[in-house]
């Protein structure tokens, strides 16, 4: 297949021998590649060979052999909502897989309770695929899942939907199907065995684990199996206002230990202005459609309607802290049950508000990601860890008292900050976001659309406050590992080795020699050495 000028921009041997083996599926024209050096937060950076785009596991498999058997890194990317360098080369011989064509549901097996699909499948396809079965996936997609891919989720972990109850996207996968270094193709779980259904992940040491949170360092993502439920038959609302973060993370801590939630989180008010104005809440007149037809009866979806349109959100910015929780229960009963219990906890806490966040979340959860951007266009990004429950208030008093003393900092670089809260099984989760002037990327116009980014597309970069920020970040993530706390995403952003025991570190750099002897699998993501 022949391929035009612009694609053959670059004349590597191995781009070339890419573009004869998968033809359109390979892209080295001079913008795709100034595109993929860029995520959310990082930019610019090492502009790759190429972009491989494959759209099956055989092509997919080809394009790793020819480009390890060249000498040339693979840096697998998914929906392109990462911040953390995950899927920005960190060596110039390097080529990007971009998963987003390997989208198919492969199997909804009802009976078996799990569902199979490539890893380029984004959560509101999974979603989608699901609908009419009465079954879910435990965790069942970020808030950015329009974009968002299995893949992704699972190779930086992920957390929303549901995970308050059941933990993050590693707690819901039964097996993994992953290209290695070399060229070979692994399945992991039940789904490895002869003749043997994905059903289970047991059955012989955890291999599974090897490919989760690894950001594609260990190989490359091509399908993954999830473990499905029955989809719970009541569904409530709940919001609430607190005066502090301590007294909005001590109900939440509280819940999380009974286990009545299946998702919620806690935003103060910075939080509220930007993700109400830009995200969810103002489009809740568009939203209204959704949430009639979300009523189990005409008549009750409408009351719900009218009830978000009344509630607006400016009702938000009466307190420090708002908590937005979704309780699920198999009946009536037992969801009342669960409501007043949480109504209970909070009202020790706080008092008890609209729940118009909660209840637009619900009745679009896969919305577009402007949240990419603040309320006038700010550039954002977030920070996080996760701590033990039972170490919630000293982790808030640190946190607090970390950025009460960086206020003059922050205020001389134009930097804003806000905080969200979850619990996330028997964790404690917390997450400050920093806004701050800067300029619009190609990746942010991209993925909101030029109509939304138009206002703010010539605005001047700000080297100085994106480096403020950075360094901003980089403290919180000392403090937060001072605190005992864990980073999922870890990438080449997080630290890593510094927070290993030697001898764990060992055995992670003697698995990466086994399934990657030449350091070629996205080199340098979770700290492991770049080779040259």
């Amino acid at each position: 297949m022949s391929a035009s000028p612009e694609r053959l921009a670059s004349t590597h041997p191995v781009v070339e021998a890419l573009i004869a083996e998968l033809g359109d599926s390979v892209l080295a024209d001079s913008a795709s590649r100034d595109y993929y050096a860029n995520d959310i937060f990082w930019q610019p950076g090492i502009r790759p060979l190429a972009i491989v785009m494959p759209e099956t596991r055989e092509a997919a498999a080809s394009a790793v052999r020819i480009a390890t058997g060249g000498g040339v890194a693979v840096v697998p990317r998914g929906g392109g909502m990462s911040y953390t360098k995950g899927y920005l080369p960190s060596v110039a011989e390097a080529i990007v897989m971009d998963s987003r064509r390997l989208d198919r549901v492969i199997e909804v097996n009802a009976a078996d309770m799990y569902v199979s699909v490539e890893a380029g499948c984004t959560w509101a396809k999974v979603n989608e695929a699901l609908e009419g079965t009465g079954l879910r996936t435990g965790y069942w997609g970020p808030l950015s899942g329009v974009n968002a891919t299995v893949g992704g989720a699972l190779s930086q972990n992920s957390a929303f939907f549901g995970s308050a109850l059941n933990g993050t996207v590693a707690e819901s996968v039964l097996g993994v199907t992953v290209v290695l270094a070399d060229g070979s193709v692994v399945t992991t779980g039940s789904g490895g065995r002869k003749g043997a259904k994905p059903f289970t992940r047991e059955g012989g040491p955890d291999l599974t684990g090897l490919f989760l949170g690894d950001n594609g360092a260990m190989g490359f993502k091509v399908a993954a199996t999830l473990r499905l439920w029955p989809r719970p038959a009541e569904t409530g609302y709940l919001s609430f206002g607190f005066r502090s973060m301590t007294d909005i993370a001590a109900a939440q801590v509280e819940m999380a230990r009974e286990r009545l939630v299946s998702e919620g989180f806690g935003i103060d008010r910075t939080k509220a202005s930007h993700s109400a104005s830009v995200n969810r809440i103002s489009d809740g007149l568009r939203t209204l459609g959704n949430v009639a037809r979300a009523g189990k009866t005409l008549l009750g979806g409408l009351k719900d309607a009218a009830t978000v349109a009344a509630g607006g959100a400016s009702f938000l910015q009466a307190h420090e802290f708002t908590l937005h929780l979704v309780v699920e229960a198999r009946n009536a009963a037992e969801l009342k049950t669960s409501m007043d219990r949480c109504r209970t906890i909070a009202g020790k806490y706080g008092v008890e508000i609209e729940n118009t966040v909660p209840k637009v979340m619900r009745a679009k959860p896969f919305s577009p990601v402007r949240g990419m951007l603040g309320r006038d266009g700010e550039r954002w990004v977030p920070i996080h860890a996760v701590f033990p429950l039972g170490d919630w208030k000293r982790v808030v008093e640190a946190n607090d008292a970390f950025y009460a003393a960086r206020r003059e900092f922050m205020e001389k670089h134009g930097i804003v900050y806000s905080v969200m809260t979850m619990t996330v099984g028997t964790e404690f989760f917390l997450e400050p976001a920093y806004y701050w002037l800067d300029e619009i990327t190609p990746l942010h116009a991209k993925s909101l659309g030029e109509d939304v980014v138009k206002p703010w597309r010539s605005r001047p970069a700000n080297v100085e406050a994106r480096q403020a920020v950075a360094e901003l970040r980089a403290a919180t993530q000392h403090l937060y590992a001072s605190l005992g706390g864990v980073n999922w995403q870890v990438a080449r952003d997080y630290p890593f080795r510094s927070v290993l025991a030697p001898e764990t570190w060992a055995l992670l750099e003697g698995v990466k020699q086994a399934v990657d002897p030449k350091g070629l699998m996205n080199p340098g993501a979770l700290g492991l050495a770049v080779r040259h």
